[in-house]
């Protein structure tokens, strides 16, 4: 075991490319193991996305990116019972300025998934030493592996999990 990292929050990006009980059991999975946030991969339907994932999840934040405050997050903010952050893209386009309610904006970076442990552990600590409140990553088989075990030392980049 290493010295534990003091934990970056974890977002994790979601798209509609798989089916849909697939995709809220991942949510619902990801959620157990510590994400703190959900948003979507793409701009293309993800009020509909973060309202159906919000429905079934109840702790993790759904962040809407780049979409003006207005009648439609009004109604996401209800189903998300005000889990809703509203998430801005900074230029170059991976970096993302976040506010939810009255906290403080939060600084947050999007992410390629890592290779490995040690690309893992260098992430967080890299993201640590910069200031950044969270990462978003892309959904993927592996994630859930390291939120459940995020200092273990083994390479078990081989390990694909059934999510839900």
């Amino acid at each position: 075991m290493v010295a534990s990292i003091r934990p970056v929050k974890v977002g994790v990006a979601l798209a509609l490319d798989r089916d849909a009980g697939e995709l809220f059991a991942d949510a619902r999975a990801l959620e157990g193991a510590g994400a703190d946030s959900f948003c979507a991969a793409s701009t293309d339907g993800q009020l509909v996305l973060l309202a159906a994932i919000a429905a079934v999840t109840w702790r993790s934040r759904v962040m809407v990116v780049d979409v003006e405050p207005g009648p439609a997050i009004d109604a996401l903010a209800r189903v998300a019972r005000g889990r809703v952050g509203m998430a801005s893209t900074v230029a170059p386009g991976d970096e993302l300025k976040v506010s939810a309610g009255d906290q403080p904006e939060e600084r947050w970076i999007r992410v390629p998934f890592p290779e490995g442990r040690v690309g893992w552990n260098e992430l967080r600590a890299k993201a640590e030493a910069e200031g950044v409140a969270g990462i978003i990553l892309p959904n993927d088989p592996r994630l859930l592996d390291l939120l459940r075990n995020p200092d273990v030392t083994d390479d078990r980049s081989d390990l694909k999990l059934a999510f839900g």
